[in-house]
């Protein structure tokens, strides 16, 4: 197996562990920075993919990248936001969906080839950002409605067949990553500053998740 693997792999292996550490620290009380695990998985998910295209993938470098997606951005995110919620057989129903719908997600991006540009339906790690980024903006802007509505939208989003460009210009990228890195810093500075920086990720998440209506209007 360690043969088999390549440098790509390994970092989508820590995407998968990002995930799989989210719901431990959730589990033993850290709820805040559960969700900014997502937000590491989120740069791995990105990081792995840059690799590859610069240096050779593995046979199942694919593969492997989805199954650490289910985990990161399906399961983890559908646990800690059922976390918070108060209603939860109320809100259980919707998270249930956006996970199924993740998981037909990637089953279809792993069966079917868009192009190099483009993804067919919201991208599951999108779902993932979005869904961590609004619990992350704190309790104020929390309600458990807007969680249930969040989360069939994404799930519609993710299974539907608009097209999503992919975010590939350095300085768009060097942008997210400075904005993530300030997140998950601003947590062992002032959790007040997270839910500020947050706010502000949820803006630009919502801004990509409508980009696709903004683009036929324009």
């Amino acid at each position: 197996m360690l043969h088999t693997l390549k440098l790509p792999d390994f970092v989508t292996l820590l995407n998968a562990l990002c995930g799989v550490v989210a719901i431990l620290l959730l589990l033993n009380g850290f709820t805040y920075l559960s969700p900014l695990l997502i937000l590491i998985a989120a740069v791995a998910d990105g990081l792995d993919g840059h690799i590859a295209r610069k240096f050779s993938s593995s046979e199942i470098g694919s593969n492997l990248d989805s199954l650490a997606d289910v985990i990161s951005f399906g399961v983890a995110p559908v646990i800690i936001t059922y976390a918070f919620v108060d209603n939860k057989y109320i809100a259980l129903p919707a998270l249930l969906f956006y996970f199924i719908c993740g998981i037909l997600r990637l089953a279809r991006f792993n069966t079917m080839d868009t192009g190099h540009n483009s993804f067919n339906g919201l991208p599951i790690t999108a779902g993932g950002i979005a869904t961590s980024s609004y619990l992350l903006m704190g309790e104020r802007f929390f309600s458990d409605y807007i969680v249930i509505a969040l989360t069939l939208i994404l799930g519609i989003l993710m299974i539907s067949n608009i097209t999503y460009f992919k975010i590939r210009k350095q300085k768009i990228l060097i942008m997210l990553t400075i904005i993530f890195a300030a997140t998950i810093i601003s947590y062992y500075v002032n959790i007040e500053h997270t839910h500020i920086i947050a706010t502000l990720l949820s803006g630009l998440m919502a801004i990509y998740v409508v980009s696709p209506i903004i683009k036929r209007t324009t």
